[in-house]
């Protein structure tokens, strides 16, 4: 019996507990055995971790340029997502840190929240000044939530997809397991009741972005995205005055990561932002 035939019968019984059963399933995201190929750029970092509530953190550091850059993985992803991409970074004189989020990758296997990461993102951003976050996925609107909450400014954002609101988080749960109105309220209800900074219901990136200060902003989203339509990614770079939308195909939510398309995209984005910062210092 597969897991929405099981939700399917269960919440016939009880709404209740299926919604329990939905939220310790979100709380805890998969991750996936690591493939060999993003092994290597672990062997390349340096390790370090710090504790966070219940969690240790585990962190990595490529490269020693003088610019930084941070990267923020989406739900059910880890720092060596971003594989293909670091390598350019320290070429281009970039220090690097990544990071696995609370119950992800290397990081304490225990149950978290979507807006437990959010606050993670918030250290790194007090402890340090980047001159680029990239972001995909989930982590982008994280990213957002966590420099709203600091007011914090950067000069450089390269935003590879974003959900617009949590509710969008929760849809994903409710066509995974197939769960009714009944069963999606009692656990939108569960998720309000731990979440006490942010209402979960109401939380859109729209509310938090008009608010940042972000010199040069650009989105990359392929226009068949099965995780995330095109047209949210959209919607939320509307918000974003001067902000670039830059539309692709044949990569989908996942492998765009690793897309040599991608890479030359956010290459030319960095090179062009630095150029033009040489240029405005002379």
């Amino acid at each position: 019996m597969n897991l929405k035939k099981a939700f399917n019968i269960l919440q016939k019984i009880s709404p209740r507990l299926a919604s329990r059963i939905a939220f310790n399933f979100i709380s805890k995201p998969k991750n996936g055995k690591i493939r060999d190929f993003k092994k290597t750029i672990l062997k390349e970092a340096t390790n370090n971790s710090f504790r966070f509530k219940k969690f240790s953190i585990k962190t990595y550091h490529w490269g020693n340029g003088n610019k930084k850059a941070l990267l923020v993985h989406g739900w059910g992803g880890r720092a060596s997502n971003f594989g293909a991409i670091i390598p350019e970074l320290t070429k281009e004189g970039y220090n690097v840190v990544g990071f696995d989020g609370p119950c992800h990758g290397a990081s304490t296997k225990k149950k978290t929240s979507f807006f437990e990461m959010a606050d993670v993102v918030k250290l790194f951003l007090q402890k340090d000044n980047y001159d680029l976050i990239i972001t995909h996925s989930m982590g982008s609107v994280l990213a957002f939530t966590a420099m709203g909450a600091i007011q914090y400014k950067v000069n450089q954002m390269i935003i590879l997809t974003s959900p617009s609101r949590f509710l969008e988080f929760i849809k994903l749960a409710v066509i995974q397991f197939g769960l009714t109105s009944k069963t999606t309220k009692l656990l939108i209800n569960k998720i309000r009741k731990i979440t006490t900074e942010y209402n979960p219901t109401t939380f859109r990136a729209s509310n938090v972005i008009k608010k940042l200060e972000m010199k040069d902003v650009t989105f990359i989203h392929d226009k068949y995205d099965k995780i995330i339509p095109i047209g949210i990614t959209k919607s939320v770079s509307s918000h974003i005055k001067n902000s670039k939308f830059i539309e692709i195909e044949g990569t989908g939510h996942f492998k765009m990561l690793w897309s040599k398309k991608v890479i030359e995209i956010i290459k030319t984005q960095v090179l062009n932002y630095n150029t033009q910062k040489i240029i405005d210092n002379d």
